[in-house]
């Protein structure tokens, strides 16, 4: 499949730049550190806690951080970099040029970062992934679980993608990306990114149900972490690939109608 040069391309591509990759490292440990630290520091300050914490919004401790550290190995993959941002293209009018291949940009730009998703979950969540079970900061499930969290997980990658791309389109009107990327900032805070959708306010879990962010980033990890109740995952589970199938249908309809509306000023 000629889509998955792109996939692989992108791959390789990322270890080439090694100073990026050991700082990557580097800062994703101090984060590690700064994340056990602060909920740890909640945890035991919160009313009626004990040494061991307390819960907060039914979730304990030990769960948190679980849902905390495997959120921080996925975070790469659950990222955007790649093949989603046209803005500058479309102001260049560099786009023409990714427009005339014989391929689906729509596709091109998934599997490109696809490419990149891949190798920041390998390369870097992988290593991290492994120190933490070995310190014994993460436990392994059941199988069932795990695989289940790899098809979550790459479903919420799509989801994300979809999302992502689809709102970059409207570059294509606007001839400029400038105020799109903050849609990304309201997708990594509704998806349970920064902390889980359970601590939300009442108000604000109601609203995050009838949207697809949650599917993004909740979902995978609060199914690793147990988060969800075993009674409820795959119901949790068929709920997001609703969303995933629906974003990639509203991503290729909003596709479809942009590329009619794109005009090119510049070369």
């Amino acid at each position: 499949m000629k889509y998955l040069s792109y996939m692989r391309i992108e791959f390789l591509k990322n270890f080439q730049y090694r100073t990026n990759y050991w700082a990557t490292i580097a800062n994703s440990i101090i984060a590690i550190l700064i994340q056990q630290a602060l909920w740890t520091a909640v945890y035991r300050a919160s009313p009626g806690s004990s040494p061991a914490g307390g819960q907060i919004a039914g979730i304990g401790l030990s769960t948190m951080l679980t849902y905390a550290l495997v959120g921080r190995v996925v975070s790469g993959f659950l990222t955007i970099r790649e093949g989603a941002n046209f803005g500058p293209r479309v102001r260049t009018g560099a786009i023409i040029h990714d427009l005339v291949k014989p391929v689906d940009l729509h596709v091109q730009s998934f599997f490109q970062n696809l490419g990149s998703a891949l190798f920041r979950l390998l390369a870097v969540g992988g290593p991290l992934f492994a120190i933490m079970v070995f310190l014994g900061w993460i436990e392994v499930p059941p199988w069932k679980t795990v695989a289940l969290f790899a098809l979550s997980l790459f479903a919420g990658h799509v989801t994300l993608f979809a999302t992502v791309f689809a709102s970059n389109l409207a570059s294509f009107r606007t001839k400029t990306g400038v105020g799109i990327d903050h849609v990304y900032t309201i997708v990594l805070l509704l998806s349970g990114d920064l902390v889980p959708v359970d601590f939300f306010p009442t108000w604000l879990q109601a609203v995050s149900r009838f949207l697809p962010f949650r599917s993004v980033h909740y979902v995978p990890v609060a199914i690793w972490s147990g988060i969800i109740a075993p009674g409820q995952v795959m119901e949790s589970f068929v709920v997001q690939v609703f969303w995933t199938a629906s974003m990639i249908l509203i991503s290729r309809i909003v596709w479809a109608r942009s590329i009619k509306h794109l005009t090119i000023q510049g070369g």
